[in-house]
């Protein structure tokens, strides 16, 4: 299974060693609406859960991502 950092890597198209927790889509331009998506759906394929909408939107970062996902698969 594919962290969630890899997961962002691949749909980011960057180096895992480019991606940290605090990143946001506030702050980072490659992250807007479209590849928010793209992450979301990816993270749903790979472990198999399907988000609340609210869960799509509070999504502002990774570490909150993060959050989010644990209480999906836990």
């Amino acid at each position: 299974m594919k962290t969630i950092e890899e997961i962002f890597a691949g749909v980011f198209g960057v180096n895992l060693t480019e991606i940290n927790d605090d990143m946001s889509y506030i702050d980072y331009e490659p992250w807007d609406s479209v590849t928010h998506m793209r992450i979301i759906a990816k993270i749903e394929e790979e472990y198999d859960i399907e988000f609340d909408m609210d869960d799509i939107i509070a999504m502002e970062t990774i570490k909150k991502a993060k959050e989010i996902i644990k209480k999906y698969i836990e």
